[in-house]
């Protein structure tokens, strides 16, 4: 295998895919790997950890086909290091020589037989508008869970309902729900895809217009551009959320959301562990405080649009950022019924999307 390409191009590719290369492990060490293969002038870097794959090609000057396998991230921080303009890459014996300049490095390889192959989704193609796709995951996987113990709270619902194209993701404290009217996806009309996939899928998105996809019963395959992100579909049961979502809520308070914004990230700095920043609502004005022990107090007041009587909520900081960033508009209403029930955010363009926090309890 012998090729000649631009640094900057490779370094792109390489950081699109190299993401999902797992740690070596003695079960198998190809995982750690990024595969170059070469044919003709176009070369394809793939990368996987069995679950999630990726693969982007590049249009190189081809010299002498082949494959090869080396570390993802030493050929990675090579790479990225190397002087611009022109890169030339060979296969000699197990190592492959990187040669850039005046910098000549050679990196092991891996055994190419043991690199897994790639599966992608056996189903019907569609596009979809990435700006709409991605906004939607962009305000959704943020409410996943990490935890592996509770595998379904690890995924994000996508599936065509009535009201449109609707997004939803938990992690037991807080809810997401993104719905696009008038949208569908071909393929499976319900799919659990891990949020740790769509979470890659979003940072290949970047300026393209389009996503393609295709939806099968057990995968899930999406395209942008030179890229293609494959990853298998979780099959667990997904929590009925929308018993969840009260039809009504008969508190509702409007406030400016970048001074929200700015109020909770100032409040951050004294909620500390499981200290919670107390939302106290009332006519004409919505007050923010956190009292410790340890570390001292804050105490900030926002004018506010409020409707309903006086009510103190805490919550956890973290989430109540993250639901007040994924709310799109010039204000945000925080609905709610009670001190100990969650609380509902939206956003003021009236998006189709609403976030559900849970509120932590407050002690005197």
């Amino acid at each position: 295998m012998k090729f000649r390409v631009e640094r900057q191009e490779l370094t792109e590719a390489l950081a699109d895919v190299s993401r999902v290369a797992t740690a070596r492990t003695s079960a198998m060490p190809a995982l750690a790997g990024v595969e170059l293969a070469v044919s003709g002038e176009t070369l394809t870097l793939s990368c996987t950890d069995k679950e999630i794959s990726i693969q982007s090609t590049l249009s190189v000057g081809g010299q002498k086909d082949g494959v090869a396998v080396p570390s993802a991230r030493v050929l990675t921080d090579l790479v990225r290091g190397l002087p611009d303009g022109k890169v030339q890459i060979a296969l000699e014996a197990e190592s492959l020589v990187v040669e850039a300049a005046r910098n000549r490095s050679s990196v092991m390889c891996y055994s190419a037989a043991d690199f897994p192959k790639i599966i992608q989704a056996s189903a019907a193609e569609g596009t979809v508008s990435a700006s709409l796709f991605g906004e939607a995951l962009r305000q959704v996987v943020r409410a996943a869970s990490a935890d592996l113990s509770r595998l379904a709270l690890t995924g994000v619902l996508i599936s065509n309902q009535a009201e449109g194209l609707t997004f939803v993701a938990t992690d037991s404290y807080r809810l997401a729900v993104r719905q696009i009217a008038g949208t569908s996806l071909a393929g499976e009309s319900t799919v659990i895809i891990p949020a740790r996939a769509l979470g890659e899928l979003l940072r290949l998105i970047k300026d393209h217009e389009t996503i393609t996809y295709r939806l099968a019963a057990d995968r899930a395959t999406f395209s942008v551009g030179n890229t293609t992100l494959s990853t298998s579909l979780l099959a667990v049961q997904f929590p009925n959320y929308k018993q969840l979502i009260q039809p009504s809520y008969p508190n509702k308070l409007g406030v400016n959301r970048e001074a929200l914004l700015d109020a909770v990230r100032r409040s951050k700095v004294f909620a500390r562990d499981t200290i919670p920043v107390r939302l106290t609502q009332s006519t004409g004005s919505l007050k923010l405080s956190v009292h410790t022990n340890d570390t001292g107090e804050t105490i900030e007041e926002l004018d506010a649009d409020y409707k309903g009587p006086e009510i103190m909520i805490g919550f956890n900081p973290d989430y109540l950022l993250q639901g007040i960033e994924a709310c799109v508009g010039e204000t945000i209403t925080i609905e709610s019924s009670d001190p100990i029930k969650p609380a509902v955010l939206r956003g003021s363009t009236n998006d189709g999307y609403l976030y559900l926090v849970m509120p932590q309890r407050l002690t005197s």
